[in-house]
């Protein structure tokens, strides 16, 4: 404990020193005029005993050994060296303490009248036996963290989540919202970039809800949450960035296992982490199958003028399994104290079968009823692979250049087969039909960064960086169908989808940041973005060109009042690129009555975003953070739906509508007592949506909130529970209804095995959830429910093994692409 103590208590003094000398306790025989009389100095040398390497970042703390008091300090450089200023006549006591040694303690150093310096020398220290286990009971970290540019959800904290996936990690997190769907909305906005270690990932690239089911819940550390970026980040993301850390140990070799068995999910896991000396090394594998079932109701009449023309009514059922493996790994390797290489590369694949059901009844001058059976297969295979190099310098620590290099590459095979019959159902089949879908996407990237201090004493900062993205995507879709319903299948050209898109963005950034000494802080940049954009759909013999460049400026002025409580003001322009889902010309006929295309003529959309927030927080764990907005985006892309006088939909995507959200959202957690925590949000917003080309103006209040509670029982027990609730939301063209989730979980630990045991109960009291819709304009009205499964049970065991004793860590720099707006 002491250990932990004493460099807690040394920056306390130091900070309280440095805010007013004047309030410090002062010494016996110390005068008034501190400067004055302080004279001497002690400097020397600290160095790992066992490895003769300099111990970086020490505490090194000088205390009075009559009172035990503090008096000054310092910490190590990169070498190893400290030197302590302004030290008066007298004798004192030298401790130096660092994680994973021993403290050394140097008694009667012996300070003269005269002044000078006295050199300690070298100072060899012992590395402490004991593992980082045994620290972290006296320094365990809350389940949710309130920092200077963002919340964290510390998802390796929370027993609920043992056996799930990302999106099950995600209903739990702070200002997020998740749909029964998968999408993860952010103050009331899908328009976010997802990261994994503040990097894009090729998982991402298809869908976010699907590869979000593919990351297993137990490699999650945490999840961070900016609502306003910086302007080192990429501008895409109108509501902000959601950022997915995942585990990394310390010094020595760890690693674990983990399983689950469940009514939908079925997991099975592995992880280690060697770090020794310059040398670090950790890795991950496994792999899940899981089943989802579902359906759908809907009505739809359509109309010509106030008369009903026809009428169809479609029911859907579906059935949907699936296996997905995913592995990473990462080397990193100190060159020396001030520069480090690294690389890492993660790799994913999936496998997904589905089987569905629809019938459709057209009511009308020309009736028609029939069946479809449709068998879908999904095949997905992802690779990324990055390289980093960081330079830190000698003038200061928090002056930096690092280097980056990432590749993406994402491959998907998909393929359907189906068959109809006339209703009521009989032994004819009179149609069928049948598809192969291959598509790729390519993306590498080249970033720079530098950091550089202006003044460290005035806490000055300029960082400047520039990067190139280049990606290139394909897709080959070709369909057969039998219009007789037998076996001789002919090539329809017509609804071949071939293509091959590139899109070039360059960007660079300056970002200029400073606190002030009555803790005022500025943060004040810029990011400069081009884009150019080729494409040949030529399935639809469209060829498609466009250039765009935008300059995006970024503000935040916020205000300390201690170290408790903090102020910040916000505003930021982002940007949204439709991505190769929303301009693909290509249109869908999977279902008749119901078709869809993309708009390659889409620009990309601009939002305005205001933030003022307020947050809070005690001695003992209770957190408060208090937030209102404003985003609006003039160009906002909407899925807009018509339907002809036959009584066909067609839907596509258009700059077509304003949109706006003002609202705030308020985040609390407490801890009431020693065993028991407690948080949960509230979010309110006011949303409007106008278009006035359409002449359709939609608006409504709507708000969301979510609790967690964790208690901890004697015997290594634990007990845990999680709600949300979400409103009704709208529609440009009408609006969906509110949902629910709930779960509990318990959980024992077995500390000598090192195994824990969870089960959780996902929505014990209710199997599905139902969302109603409803979509109105002048030539239709819709009415539907889609509901999917939501009842889930699971057990998890988890096993750990290795030894991990504390070693100092550097921070690994990784490329985030967060550009790409993603059905």
């Amino acid at each position: 404990m002491k250990k932990i103590l004493l460099p807690l208590l040394l920056c306390f003094a130091l900070y309280t020193r440095a805010q007013n000398p004047a309030t410090m306790p002062q010494l016996p025989g110390i005068q008034a005029n501190i400067k004055a009389s302080l004279k001497a100095k002690i400097s020397g040398t600290v160095m790992d005993a066992a490895q003769n390497k300099p111990v970086e970042f020490a505490t090194v703390a000088l205390l009075n050994p009559q009172t035990e008091k503090i008096i000054g300090g310092t910490t190590t450089n990169e070498s190893g060296k400290f030197l302590i200023s302004g030290v008066d006549e007298g004798t004192y006591r030298i401790v130096i303490s660092f994680i994973g040694f021993e403290n050394k303690t140097i008694n009667n150093v012996h300070v003269g009248s005269e002044g000078g310096e006295v050199t300690l020398g070298i100072v060899q220290m012992q590395t402490d036996s004991r593992t980082l286990n045994e620290v972290i009971v006296t320094a365990e970290k809350p389940l949710v963290e309130d920092k200077d540019d963002r919340i964290v959800y510390n998802a390796d904290k929370d027993a609920t989540n043992a056996g799930g996936s990302a999106i099950d990690v995600l209903k739990k997190v702070p200002l997020l919202t998740v749909d029964p769907d998968g999408t993860v909305t952010l103050k009331g906005s899908s328009s976010i970039k997802v990261l994994i270690n503040n990097k894009p990932s090729s998982i991402m690239a298809r869908s976010i809800s699907e590869a979000l089911q593919m990351i297993p819940a137990e490699l999650i550390k945490s999840v961070e949450v900016v609502t306003a970026p910086s302007a080192k980040y990429d501008a895409e993301g109108t509501a902000g960035v959601i950022n997915i850390i995942t585990k990394n140990q310390l010094q020595g070799l760890t690693g674990g296992l983990n399983a689950s068995v469940g009514s939908r999910r079925n997991n099975l896991g592995g992880n280690f982490n060697f770090k020794r000396d310059k040398l670090s090394i950790t890795g991950y594998g496994g792999g899940n199958v899981n089943n989802y079932y579902g359906g759908s109701e809907s009505v739809r009449q359509n109309l010509l003028g106030d008369q009903v023309i026809s009428t169809i009514e479609q029911i859907n059922a579906y059935k949907n399994k699936g296996r997905s493996g995913f592995g990473s790994f990462s080397i990193d390797y100190d060159l020396d104290t001030l520069n480090r290489v690294g690389i890492d590369a993660s790799f994913g694949g999936e496998a997904r079968n589905t089987n569905s059901t629809r019938d459709t009844r057209v009511t009308s001058d020309d009736p028609q009823y029939f069946r479809r059976y449709n068998h879908t297969q999904n095949r997905n295979r992802n690779m990324d692979l990055n390289f980093n190099y960081t330079r830190t310098f000698k003038r200061s620590k928090e002056q930096e250049y690092t280097f980056l290099a990432q590749y993406n590459r994402n491959n998907n095979h998909s393929n359907y087969s189906l068959y109809q019959m006339p209703l009521p159902e009989s032994e004819v089949i009179d149609y069928r039909e049948r598809n192969n879908n291959d598509n790729q996407q390519n993306e590498f990237t080249l970033q720079t960064d530098f950091t550089y201090p202006l003044s460290t004493v005035k806490r000055r900062m300029l960082e400047i960086g520039t990067k190139a993205i280049l990606r290139d995507v394909g897709s080959d879709y070709r369909l057969e169908n039998a219009s007789d319903g037998s076996l001789n299948f002919q090539d329809d050209p017509r609804r071949a989808n071939m293509f091959d898109y590139q899109q070039w963005v360059w960007s660079s950034y300056a970002s200029f940041r400073m606190r002030t000494s009555n803790m005022w802080g500025f943060n004040v940049g810029g990011r400069l973005e081009m884009t150019n954009i080729t494409a040949d759909f030529v399935s639809t013999s469209t060829k498609f060109s466009d250039r765009y460049q935008n300059f995006l400026p970024n503000v935040t002025i916020s205000k300390r009042f201690g170290e408790e409580r903090r102020l910040k003001l916000n505003y930021s322009q982002r940007i949204q690129r439709p991505s190769i889902f929303f301009l693909n010309p290509y249109v869908n006929y999977a279902d008749p009555k119901n078709i869809s295309s993309g708009n390659p003529y889409l620009n990309p959309e601009l939002a305005h975003s205001v933030e003022l927030s307020f947050s809070t927080f005690t001695k003992k764990g209770t957190t408060i953070n208090a937030m209102l907005f404003g985003r609006q985006t003039n160009n906002a892309i909407e899925r807009i739906t018509t339907v002809d006088t036959s009584g066909v939909s067609s839907s596509t995507y258009r700059n077509i509508a304003q949109n706006a959200t003002y609202g705030m959202n308020l985040f609390g957690s407490a801890r009431p007592v020693k065993q028991w925590t407690i948080s949960g949000s509230f979010g309110l917003n006011y949303n409007i949506l106008n278009s006035t080309a359409l002449q359709i103006h939609n608006e409504n209040w709507s708000y969301q909130f979510n609790m967690n509670t964790s208690l901890q029982l004697p015997n290594n027990f634990s007990v845990q529970a999680n709600g949300s609730y979400r409103s009704r939301r709208i529609q440009l063209q009408g609006q969906s209804s509110g949902f629910y989730y709930y779960a509990f979980s318990g959980r024992k630990e077995f500390k000598k095995q090192k195994v824990t045991i969870t089960a959780n109960f996902e929505n014990p009291f209710r199997r599905y959830n139902t969302i109603e819709t409803l979509l109105q304009t002048p030539t239709f009205r819709s009415d539907g429910s889609n509901y999917n499964v939501i009842r889930n049970i699971r057990l998890s065991v988890n096993w750990r093994f290795g030894k991990m004793d504390a070693g100092q860590n550097r921070e690994k720099k990784r490329i985030s692409n967060d550009d790409g707006k993603r059905g």
